[in-house]
């Protein structure tokens, strides 16, 4: 798999921003939650491809956590015009900890094979989502090192929180207040991440990018 990265470096030298998807697979996201989840992904693949930067620059690595603590790559790095979405399926706990870690080592590691390629990148962003809160021995100290890594500029954190997802938990990864979603609209969600990711797209390293505004998506609180 290695080897495919890199040869999508060389063929394609275009300016990068690496996005990680951490998405929970635990059992508390079976029936329409992961059904949502997963016509979402679909979505976002879609609009990326239509967009011709964004299809050469956008980079996305999806990690899956659930399964008796488990934690996997459903797709290692790659271009969004090859992007084929995943299908993520529910069952087992939630490894937040563990999976963050591991999409900190992989950004990191990206970055790496960008620079041995002489290929410019917008800072990583990570995206997580969950419907409940981290399962995992130790994940105090992954959150940690997950706010620490963005208040250093190494990452951009998103916290999506779904269904019955403990917020102050969620709230320990990053340096801004994770979002709620409205029930479940994941498409929404993912229509927004791929306007957003659009705009990263096109920014100048070392800028700031625009994001879409979440309004269609984000339940706000009425007290």
């Amino acid at each position: 798999m290695t080897d495919a990265i890199d040869l999508a470096l060389v063929d394609n030298t275009s300016q990068r921003l690496p996005c990680v998807l951490i998405l929970d697979g635990s059992l508390s996201m079976d029936g329409p939650p992961i059904i949502e989840l997963n016509a979402g992904l679909r979505i976002l693949e879609e609009e990326l491809k239509k967009d011709d930067i964004a299809s050469q620059r956008v980079q996305l690595l999806v990690i899956r956590l659930g399964g008796r603590d488990k934690v996997e790559v459903l797709c290692d790095w790659t271009d969004a015009m090859s992007f084929s979405s995943p299908i993520v399926e529910a069952n087992g706990s939630t490894p937040l900890g563990a999976a963050v870690r591991l999409g900190l080592t992989k950004i990191e590691e990206q970055k790496a094979r960008y620079r041995a390629n002489g290929i410019t990148y917008n800072r990583p962003w990570l995206f997580m989502l969950t419907d409940g809160e981290p399962t995992d021995t130790g994940w105090e100290q992954a959150a940690a090192e997950c706010q620490e890594a963005e208040k250093k500029g190494k990452v951009v954190v998103f916290c999506i929180a779904a269904g019955a997802a403990e917020m102050s938990k969620l709230e320990r990864f990053s340096t801004r207040k994770p979002v709620r979603l409205d029930g479940l609209k994941f498409k929404e969600l993912f229509v927004w991440l791929s306007q957003s990711a659009k705009s990263g797209s096109v920014a100048t390293q070392g800028t700031n990018a625009q994001l879409a505004p979440p309004t269609d998506w984000m339940q706000v609180p009425t007290a």
